[in-house]
C-alpha cells in the first residue's frame, strides 16, 4: 500500500512539474516579441539615407533591378522580363503623403521589407522591396507608381 502512495505522489509530482515547466517556457516565448525588420534602427537609418542621398541610393540598388514599369493605359501588358537600368533610374525621394492623398504601409516578409504606397482610392500604387544582402540593405524590386 505504501508503495502505491509513493507512486501516486511521484506521478503527481512529475505531472505538476512538467506542467509548470511547459507553462513557464510558453510564457517566456510570448514575451519575446520579434521586431519587424522595418522597425529596426538599422533599416530606419538605411531608409532615411536611401531617401536623401543620391549617391548612396545608386550604390544600394541592385541593377539591373527587377520590377514593373507603370502601364500607359488599360491595354498595356507589363513585360515580365522588364529590368530598371542605372542609366534610366529616376531617384527616389522621401515619402510625402501629399496632405493625406497617399498612404504607406510596410510589411516584413521573413526579413524582406515590402513598402507599398497607394492613393486613397486604391487605384494607384507603387511597391518597393528591400533585402538585406551581405553589403547591407538594398532595393531589390521596384514597381513604379501606376494603375494596377
Amino acid at each position: 500500500m505504501r508503495w502505491k502512495i509513493n507512486v501516486l505522489y511521484l506521478t503527481l509530482y512529475l505531472v505538476t512539474g512538467s506542467a509548470m515547466f511547459f507553462s513557464c517556457n510558453m510564457e517566456k516565448k510570448s514575451t519575446n516579441s520579434i521586431i519587424p525588420a522595418y522597425d529596426t534602427d538599422e533599416f530606419k537609418n538605411f531608409y532615411q539615407h536611401f531617401s536623401t542621398d543620391s549617391i548612396f541610393q545608386l550604390e544600394h540598388v541592385v541593377f539591373p533591378l527587377e520590377g514593373v514599369k507603370a502601364p500607359v493605359d488599360s491595354l498595356d501588358i507589363p513585360d515580365p522580363n522588364f529590368r530598371w537600368n542605372q542609366e534610366d533610374w529616376i531617384l527616389q525621394r522621401e515619402y510625402d503623403d501629399m496632405e493625406g492623398t497617399f498612404s504607406r504601409e510596410f510589411i516584413d516578409l521573413h526579413g524582406l521589407v515590402i513598402e507599398r504606397i497607394s492613393d486613397a482610392s486604391g487605384k494607384y500604387s507603387m511597391e518597393r522591396r528591400f533585402g538585406k544582402l551581405s553589403a547591407g540593405w538594398h532595393l531589390i524590386y521596384y514597381r513604379e507608381m501606376g494603375m494596377y
